[in-house]
């Protein structure tokens, strides 16, 4: 069956930084700080996700990974929240390469600078199989994603399936197709501090059609999720190993969940 994302175009990038250092800043508070973290650590490339693209202009790569059409139907009812999460894919910015999602694609304005892609296990795929083969090195069957997340009561329908560890777990992944040997993140925080995730101006977390009142829990004195949770013990066990395997260094700067939990990176 033909692809409908862009393997190719993804992996005309592989090695571009080989042997270099990647800084992957994502929405959590402690991503508002990525400048001193730049400036320490001197990146040869920049990596963002969603609205990471409202404040940093001039992004090497820019990640959207999700399925927007829910998301557009409703900013065309008008309802502002998802107006704002819609910014992601239309927002003016100057990433020199946007990777967005082929389940968006049609969304998209404008397509210079695009390439389509997806995430492994999605919409049927043998997540199991892609996972047994996968290499921080190579895109493969699409990018990283985790395993199924299920608790009991934390999602409104049983028919509700999404995986674990996020729009970080991409980026590692792209960080590693570049071919960098050390990678440092900043904004995994995992966690709501002062009541919010992101540190710039975009929507907050809360019950809504997907997550009930029973997903937002605390650990060791860190409001978060039991997706998070979950995501963030998969990255210390399992994925960590990985990168290790792949011969990628990763760093994490966010003093948030990662931290919590005894990942063996986080400073």
């Amino acid at each position: 069956m033909t692809r409908k994302d862009d393997p190719v175009g993804v992996m005309k990038f592989a090695g571009k930084y080989e042997d270099g250092v990647a800084l992957i800043v994502l929405g959590g508070t402690s991503g508002r700080h990525w400048k001193s973290l730049q400036s320490e650590i001197r990146p040869n490339v920049i990596l963002g996700a969603n609205g990471t693209c409202f404040e940093i202009k001039d992004l090497d790569f820019h990640l959207v990974v999700e399925n927007m059409h829910m998301a557009a139907g409703r900013a065309a009812k008008g309802e502002k929240r998802y107006q704002r999460i819609m910014g992601i894919l239309n927002h003016e910015h100057n990433a020199k390469v946007k990777m967005i999602s082929y389940l968006s694609w049609d969304l998209l304005e404008d397509k210079t600078n695009c390439i389509s892609i997806k995430r492994m296990g999605e919409l049927g795929d043998n997540y199991e199989e892609q996972f047994a083969r996968f290499s921080f090195r190579k895109y493969g069957d699409g990018f990283l994603a985790g395993p199924l997340f299920s608790h009991p009561g934390a999602l409104t329908s049983s028919r509700i399936k999404f995986r674990i560890g996020t729009v970080a777990t991409q980026l590692l992944h792209l960080a590693g197709i570049l071919g960098v040997k050390e990678v440092h993140t900043i904004g995994m925080d995992f966690a709501f501090k002062d009541q919010k995730h992101h540190w710039y101006e975009y929507t907050n977390y809360q019950p809504d059609k997907f997550r009930t009142s029973k997903m937002f829990c605390d650990y060791h004195g860190l409001a978060t999720q039991h997706d998070w949770m979950a995501g963030a013990a998969w990255l210390k066990e399992t994925i960590e190993p990985l990168m290790e395997r792949d011969g990628l260094k990763w760093i994490d700067h966010s003093n948030g969940l990662l931290k919590a939990v005894g990942f063996r990176g986080a400073m």
